[in-house]
């Protein structure tokens, strides 16, 4: 069902272009937040949590646009303390700032997130939880076990901790965030042969690109699949079926 040896033949291919290249993968955030702050640890909480993987790039510049005109609403605390009871408020901020595709979904998620952080994780002593865990299992099970965070906002919500440093254990990268489009591009490139997977499926996809990574001696961290169906610059355009659609 998948083929590690197409997912290698891909990954060669996008280390030589990345190399020859400026382009590379990211998250944007606030040029004033520091990595190892805590403020950095909720601002990735939030932003991971609503980030689909569509239309990325625009939903993490209205995200820093919101962060500099509502900042407090990126802290728990003051979110449980001031829209709990006024929902509407936090919507409106939300729809006409952050624009996501499904607002009152949003709204949810993030009054859940805020509720579940300012319980259990008030002041520094998220970063503190996350400093503490000692491998890269249990950071896995702490951000699958968090409400709200699905195979790929959860798995992106890793690999930015994981890339952050905050973490002392030294094993590498198991998991990597895969979505929808990701999916359609691995069958295009013949990693796997069909389009539609569950959730072990999805997880053994991300692997299968975690071990072709390792073996062209790149972090699967740098893994970046097309996003801009701009084939003819593809570094993968070889391996991919489009050309024969």
């Amino acid at each position: 069902m998948f083929d590690l040896d197409k997912a290698k033949s891909c990954t060669s291919k996008m280390k030589n272009y990345f190399n020859s290249t400026e382009e590379i993968s990211s998250v944007e955030i606030p040029d004033n937040i520091k990595i190892d702050s805590n403020e950095y640890i909720y601002y990735i909480f939030y932003s991971c949590l609503l980030d689909y993987g569509m239309r990325s790039k625009i939903y993490h510049a209205n995200l820093i646009n919101t962060y500099k005109k509502y900042k407090d609403i990126f802290n728990p605390n003051y979110v449980v303390k001031n829209f709990k009871d006024n929902k509407d408020g936090l919507l409106k901020i939300i729809k006409d700032n952050i624009h996501p595709r499904y607002p009152n979904v949003s709204l949810k998620k993030w009054l859940e997130l805020s509720e579940f952080l300012a319980i259990n994780y008030s002041n520094d002593k998220l970063k503190e939880k996350i400093v503490s865990l000692e491998s890269y299992k249990e950071l896995y099970n702490f951000i699958t076990s968090i409400k709200g965070f699905g195979q790929k906002t959860g798995g992106l919500l890793l690999r930015l901790i994981f890339e952050s440093g905050l973490c002392s254990f030294s094993d590498k990268l198991q998991d990597i965030p895969i979505d929808r489009h990701d999916v359609e591009i691995s069958y295009l490139n013949k990693v796997v042969d069909k389009e539609n997977l569950n959730s072990e499926e999805l997880k053994e996809l991300g692997t299968i690109w975690i071990k072709a990574a390792e073996e062209n001696n790149i972090s699967a961290c740098d893994i970046d699949l097309c996003s801009k169906k701009k084939c003819n610059e593809c570094p993968i355009k070889t391996e991919c079926k489009t050309k024969l659609l």
